[in-house]
């Protein structure tokens, strides 16, 4: 029940769109038979960009301004969101959206910067691990300022650099204060300095979200005002050590764990965001927006020690055993294989590990580290500074044999000190997982299957959560003071279930939807709208099937896309069988082109055209994966098909539902179409000439930031029943995640001569985009410059 939408329109009727290609502008508007669409009427004057939308009015607007021209279109207050009040049936709904009202003195809050000065200010910026130590000194502050310790619920923090207060102070009523505060990381105290305090805004909460709200919630959303009542919303949990908080969300320190396996587990808390989403038809206008949330972390074991002999279940035990269907063969006093190096190396490295040797005269020194990276065995590494290997420093300065000197050492603390240490004096922090650092692929489908779950369930999981938050904010002295109340039930609304759209395939027949359960429907016999052939293909085999098995999958594939309206070869010439081992493929990655080039190679000495490669794995591929989409769709420009030999057969026989799940990807990338709207489910707006264009922008992982690129994709449909589309492809700068599509004015001008051409010689009266993936802070520089493009 979203108040915005991610859709635009811009009706540009015979748009003139800059010097569109020669042979477009000069191409006949006559439709000859059997021509895709009907003949137009000219409509009004042509839309001309430097008139009706002029440049000059988004020169004061780089970051997409103010200006009530760059404003989305407003549905609200113009009445022309598609269908009506009797659309489909009503319902009544419920949503993860709190109410929330305001009452507080002239609906403003006063917003001040303070700069906090810890032992290594100016030595090295500012971290999120600060977060909780900056919070605890804030608190201390509080206690000690003039202007703050009368009433310290009137003051909050955001964690970094901004506090907000309900009343206005000068700058000589907020002295400069020394505090003592206590490092958990550190374990110890230290002396912060809290200076600078000086107030910068006059937030108008009530006032901005009113403004928002009247203008149809278009424009620039009242950010100040949501990251003051958020920030305020925050504060109690921020200083409570019974949770961890991460962003928006927080965890309880004794709640509900997943073990994924890996030596990972996943934390299940509450996320919560203010939101200026509302419903006047409810006289609601801001909620505070609640959900469920799960954050991988690690599990708080030994690196090397057992709970007890035999248990398999240290850290390295549990990371080296996956997701506990295979036992991992490890021998400690061995040492660890160079696989096992490898695999460990990459799971530690980044993260923190807890140091505890026990030393003479009955001492322990604790430590936490860190971990950069792993080093030779202990009695092989030798330290610079000491010319004395790892094993013989620990027996000379600590008097400490070790129990596995044949381990690897790690390499922890400051990259330009030589610090290495003995796993075995090493504990795995319970810690949540870095953003760059990605959960492996199985314990990835663990968590996503344990964490999905039913509506119901879900509304109870966030309602616990909340409660667990000062009893759903209710006893909050924050909210309190700042006059803040949170509603102790989800918005309830109106809402509408739509008709289901009538499906068509070939010959004007409609797929049966059952309307008590209309989010799915069966093909049956029915066959494609257009079904494709498909002679010659090879069908490349990496999961190891036997004779048989070959057979029966040629045979499948044939008989169901005989059914389904499509022409698949069965016949033995025209059909390659490449075979090979997924060993052989990961550790060598060149010996798949290898394979396609076998393939491309065999056809054209036939003189033939290779039209598909059917790819078949024994289990997930990954990076190999991603390999053949890239060498298929980008280098050699050849249809690729991927499935698991688990998923393609139930138990000893070919599962032909899979089969034609399949067919319904392997028709689409052959250009074929599968099913369509029905002529009485079609919209007004496609039965005449419409270009409808979706884009997209992906951005690189985390931990690739920097090194690899973003992505911008963009495709737009060729004929009237939007079933087929081209793609531009552009590559941009990953290292800023920017969203905004760069060379949109080509991109357009290519998809349009691509249209023009597959319309033998028409141009489309209207375009519809369909923009994913822009953020709200985005959305009206994403909207003035693609737009205007």
């Amino acid at each position: 029940l979203s108040s915005s939408s991610s859709s635009l329109s811009l009706s540009s009727e015979r748009g003139d769109i800059d010097q569109l290609d020669e042979a477009m502008l000069q191409a006949t508007l006559e439709c000859p038979a059997g021509n895709l669409f009907l003949p137009p009427d000219l409509g009004p004057p042509p839309f001309n960009p430097h008139t009706d939308f002029p440049m000059a009015r988004a020169g004061a607007l780089p970051s997409g301004g103010l200006t009530p021209e760059f404003y989305p279109p407003q549905s609200r207050l113009s009445g022309k969101f598609p269908g009506t009040k009797s659309t489909g049936r009503a319902c009544k709904l419920q949503t993860n959206h709190f109410p929330l009202s305001l009452k507080f003195p002239q609906g403003m809050i006063y917003q001040y910067s303070v700069t906090i000065m810890p032992p290594w200010f100016g030595r090295r910026d500012y971290k999120r691990t600060d977060k909780q130590l900056y919070h605890d000194t804030i608190k201390e502050w509080k206690e000690v300022c003039p202007a703050a310790k009368h009433n310290t619920a009137a003051w909050v923090f955001d964690g970094h650099k901004q506090l907000f207060c309900t009343q206005a102070y000068r700058i000589e009523e907020l002295p400069d204060q020394k505090v003592s505060v206590w490092c958990q990381e550190e374990e110890r105290f230290l002396e912060m300095m809290i200076k600078d305090v000086e107030r910068v805004s006059d937030i108008k909460v009530t006032q901005d979200i009113m403004e928002w709200a009247c203008s149809g919630r278009s424009g620039h959303v009242p950010q100040d005002a949501l990251q003051a009542l958020d920030v305020v919303l925050k504060e109690a949990i921020n200083l409570d050590l019974n949770f961890y908080t991460i962003g928006r969300s927080h965890f309880p320190m004794d709640g509900e764990t997943l073990d994924v396996g890996f030596g990972k587990e996943v934390w299940i808390g509450t996320f919560s965001a203010v939101r200026p989403y509302g419903w006047k038809d409810h006289e609601i206008l801001i909620t505070l927006n609640v959900d469920t949330a799960n954050k991988p972390a690690t599990r708080n074991l030994h690196l090397t020690n057992e709970s007890a002999p035999g248990k398999s279940d240290s850290y390295i035990h549990s990371v080296l055993a996956g997701d506990g269907r295979r036992k991992a063969m490890v021998n400690f006093a061995r040492g660890l294989t160079d696989e096992q190096v490898k695999t460990m190396e990459k799971d530690l490295k980044d993260l923190k590990v807890k140091y505890v040797l026990p030393s003479k005269d009955d001492k322990v020194i604790k430590r936490q580290y860190r971990v950069n990276g792993f080093r030779k065995s202990a009695t092989k590494e030798i330290i610079p500074d000491l010319k004395m290997s790892v094993a013989e420093y620990f027996k000379e300065t600590h008097g400490v044999d070790l129990k596995y000197p044949n381990l690897p050492c790690l390499w922890v603390g400051p990259k330009q000190k030589t610090i290495y240490i003995p796993m075995e004096f090493c504990k795995m922090d319970k810690q949540p997982m870095p953003r760059k650092k990605k959960l492996p692929d199985d314990a990835v489908a663990k968590m996503i299957r344990a964490t999905a779950v039913k509506p119901m369930d879900r509304q109870k999981k966030i309602i616990d959560g909340l409660k667990k938050n000062n009893a759903m904010y209710k006893d909050d002295p924050y909210a309190r003071e700042f006059g803040i109340n949170v509603s102790g039930e989800m918005a309830k609304l109106t809402g509408r279930v739509l008709d289901a759209p009538v499906i068509e395939y070939s010959g004007g027949k409609v797929a049966n939807i059952n309307k008590s359960n209309p989010g799915k429907w069966f093909q049956d016999k029915n066959q494609y709208v257009v079904g494709q052939t498909c002679t010659n293909w090879c069908l490349f085999d990496l999961s190891g099937l036997s004779e048989n098995q070959f057979k029966e999958v040629v045979m499948g594939f044939s008989n169901v896309g005989k059914e389904v309206g499509m022409n698949i070869s069965k016949k033995r010439e025209d059909i390659l069988r490449i075979s090979g081992t997924m060993r052989e493929a990961e550790d060598m990655a060149g010996s798949i082109e290898e394979k396609l080039k076998q393939a491309m190679k065999h056809y054209e000495t036939e003189k033939k055209k290779l039209e598909m490669i059917l790819i078949i794995f024994p289990f997930k591929a990954g990076f190999l994966y991603d390999k053949i989409k890239q060498l298929g769709d980008i280098k050699y420009n050849i249809t690729t098909q991927c499935c698991l030999k688990t998923v393609l057969f139930k138990g000893d026989s070919l599962n032909k539902q899979v089969v034609g799940n399949i067919c319904l990807k392997i028709n689409a990338k052959l250009g074929g179409i599968n099913h369509v709207l029905a002529p009485k489910s079609k919209p007004a707006v496609l039965k005449r000439p419409v270009m409808v264009m979706g884009a997209d922008v992906s951005h690189p992982a985390p931990e690739s930031r920097g090194l690899k690129p973003s992505i911008a994709a963009i495709v737009a449909s060729v004929e009237p029943k939007a079933a087929n589309y081209e793609v531009e492809i552009r590559i941009q700068d990953g290292g800023q995640n920017e969203e905004v599509i760069q060379d949109m004015k080509n991109v357009t001008k290519n998809l349009l001569i691509k249209f023009h051409a597959a319309n033998k010689g028409r141009k489309p009266e209207k375009i519809l985009m369909f923009r994913d993936g822009v953020s709200e802070g985005q959305f009206l520089t994403v909207l003035a410059r693609e737009l205007l493009a």
